[in-house]
């Protein structure tokens, strides 16, 4: 079977590491969220710590595949509590099936990890690794989400696109790191050859992915990270110096920064006084300038009408579950409508902030319909005051051209750009609000 050539660090004496991967595990499938569960690498060394995280992060992406691939081995299933006995066989799993580890040191080490409580799963453990590593993944491959989630994406976008869209989840995302201007990405690439490349003027894709702390420029504030099609919305406001700019739901900030770098008075408001202080640190090292505001927008009054709004709504996030694949263990069905019934709510709160001819845009990081398409046309249909301001071809880089769709809005998906890592999939909408002599 190919390989997805993840770390191949993982040889001997690495069971401590394998162990932390399996607790990790083990607290995401009893609710944590990945960001939360990845504390408990922290006492691993650098090299550890990044291995330990490459298995969680497959065995996650992998799920469906490794979970076919153990089934056949299993009498009944293993409970999850009190021991880490699943949690090791999904890793060992993983390393197994899409890592470039060899076998026999997947295998010891895995059963090396198991600590008193696995005492009694060892030899099962053992055995049915073994068995994965003769029989891999049975034909045909079974999908790694969710089929109400798989059933969704085919339906709104086809079987085609869909394949394309898991290929893409599967894989660790590339780093792509946006410029404050064309210029600062071309002096970056010429002190930096060979590093990436630009997919837009301000964007750039890195060939490698590490820590970005450590690369060229980050310390100086030339950059910061922030996904190709996240990098969309912004520009549609058409904002620049002068204009009066409320950035809505705005931490992390890459959004606020883009604003902030075409000279538009920028407020940023976020519910969430931790996320905006990484906003305010990126502001801080960009050199640039927005004010912040702690509040919900669902009980904020605006102290004023904005030129521009820019709104960038919560939502299931199911297009960034490539960066986040514990997403599918904790979403459902039901909860797609509920963040639309809130995302309906926060819309209508833009709206109100918005000037009289000025622009709002609306945009979610979510592949469902429910939460993009479907919210645009409903608040169209309810807003009389305001209408579609087309989104076109033009309006966007040639390489994202596709993007725009024939009903005038932004749809990405992970396949778009798949020849070269694809992209988070993302949902944008652009409103005009209709020029009033009493406004």
């Amino acid at each position: 079977m190919k390989k997805d050539g993840n770390p191949a660090s993982g040889g001997r004496g690495k069971s401590a590491a394998r162990r932390h991967a399996a607790g990790m595990l083990a607290a995401i499938e009893r609710g944590k969220t990945l960001d939360e569960a990845r504390d408990r690498l922290g006492e691993l060394n650098e090299a550890d710590r990044s291995f330990a995280a490459a298995m969680v992060m497959t065995a996650l992406r992998r799920q469906g595949s490794i979970s076919a691939a153990l089934a056949p081995h299993l009498k009944r299933p293993i409970p999850t509590r009190p021991h880490l006995a699943r949690a090791l066989l999904y890793i060992g799993a993983a390393q197994l099936l899409f890592m470039d580890v060899p076998a026999h040191a997947a295998i010891h080490e895995t059963v090396a990890a198991t600590g008193r409580r696995e005492q009694p799963f060892r030899a099962l453990i053992n055995a049915v690794l073994r068995r994965v590593s003769e029989n891999g993944v049975p034909e045909p491959a079974p999908s790694d989400l969710p089929d109400w989630m798989t059933q969704g994406w085919q339906d709104a976008y086809g079987a085609a696109e869909t394949a394309g869209i898991e290929t893409v989840l599967r894989q660790t995302p590339p780093l792509d790191l946006q410029f404050r201007d064309a210029d600062a990405l071309q002096k970056w690439q010429a002190e930096n050859p060979d590093t990436g490349h630009a997919l837009t003027p301000t964007c750039l894709r890195l060939a490698a992915t590490g820590d970005v702390t450590r690369l060229p420029g980050f310390d100086a504030g030339t950059w910061w990270v922030q996904d190709i099609s996240a990098t969309l919305a912004a520009p549609l406001l058409n904002a620049g110096v002068g204009n009066r700019v409320l950035d809505l739901c705005a931490a992390p900030g890459g959004k606020t920064l883009q604003l902030a770098a075409l000279g538009a008075h920028v407020q940023a408001l976020d519910q969430s006084e931790n996320r905006l202080k990484r906003l305010k640190s990126n502001l801080a090292r960009t050199g640039l300038a927005a004010e912040t505001i702690v509040a919900d927008l669902v009980d904020w009054t605006p102290p004023q009408r904005y030129d521009r709004v820019l709104l960038d709504a919560p939502c299931s996030a199911t297009g960034t579950i490539r960066r986040h694949p514990d997403l599918p263990l904790h979403r459902r069905r039901g909860d797609i409508e509920k963040s639309a019934t809130l995302q309906r709510l926060l819309l209508d709160r833009a709206a109100t902030a918005t000037a009289s001819d000025g622009i709002l845009v609306y945009c979610v990081c979510s592949l469902e319909p429910t939460e993009g398409e479907a919210i645009a046309d409903a608040f169209l249909n309810a807003q009389p005051d305001f209408d579609l301001q087309p989104i076109s071809a033009a309006d966007l880089p040639p390489a994202l051209a596709v993007a725009a769709t024939s009903t005038g809005y932004l749809r990405t998906t992970p396949a778009v750009l798949g020849d070269v890592g694809g992209c988070d999939g993302f949902f944008a909408a652009r409103f005009h609000r209709k020029a009033t002599p009493s406004m």
